[in-house]
């Protein structure tokens, strides 16, 4: 038996491209539009951003479909990380781990210059959060000066309660505008996965 998965959207009255995962490399996928009766379909063998219209028929060969796989997300990767008080590091996301003020992070894997006895790497308290960054309560002024990689997962929330390691990685693919549907149009997907469950 073939991994399925079924999803359905609206688009704004802007469509964009859209990102979805579903736990699974997909294999197949058929894009239903409930608007305009519209099919398209797309399979491995093909292209990166490509996409097959049923209906007309035309392969396009852009803005199609684009699988995702991403291997461990387990905390936002770090870019840059200040020597300031307080500390603050710069991070690609903090709202899909859910970081938030209050709660104890641990920064693991990035290398420093070993300039000082203190190594960034270790764990401490946010103090505020934005998209991309991270406010530290504690400073980082005395500690060795940041060179590049590492990341950030969370230890606890605010009220102290260990919050459990979870991957977050997307197992799933981009649909770009010549696949996600038009305008406010109502869309369907089928997804077909290439593992097989039993």
């Amino acid at each position: 038996m073939a991994q399925i998965k079924r999803l359905s959207w609206t688009n704004p009255a802007t469509a964009v491209a859209k990102n979805f995962d579903v736990g699974f490399t997909a294999a197949k996928i058929e894009i239903f539009n409930l608007t305009t009766a519209a099919a398209l379909a797309w399979t491995d063998d093909m292209a990166d951003a490509s996409i097959f219209n049923v209906g007309v028929p035309a392969y396009v060969t852009t803005n199609g479909v684009t699988p995702l796989a991403q291997d461990a997300a387990y905390g936002p990767a770090i870019s840059g990380f200040t020597n300031a008080a307080p500390g603050v590091l710069t991070v690609n996301d903090t709202a899909t781990f859910g970081i938030a003020a209050g709660d104890t992070i641990k920064v693991a894997g990035l290398a420093d210059d070993g300039s000082t006895a203190t190594s960034l790497n270790g764990q401490y308290t946010v103090a505020s959060v934005t998209a991309t960054t991270i406010t530290l309560v504690e400073s980082t002024a005395a500690s060795s000066v940041y060179v590049s990689g590492g990341f950030v997962t969370r230890i606890s929330d605010s009220d102290g309660v260990a919050i459990p390691i979870e991957n977050k990685a997307i197992r799933g693919f981009t649909l770009g505008t010549s696949a996600v549907g038009g305008n406010a149009e109502s869309m369907v997907a089928v997804v077909y996965g290439e593992e097989s469950v039993v």
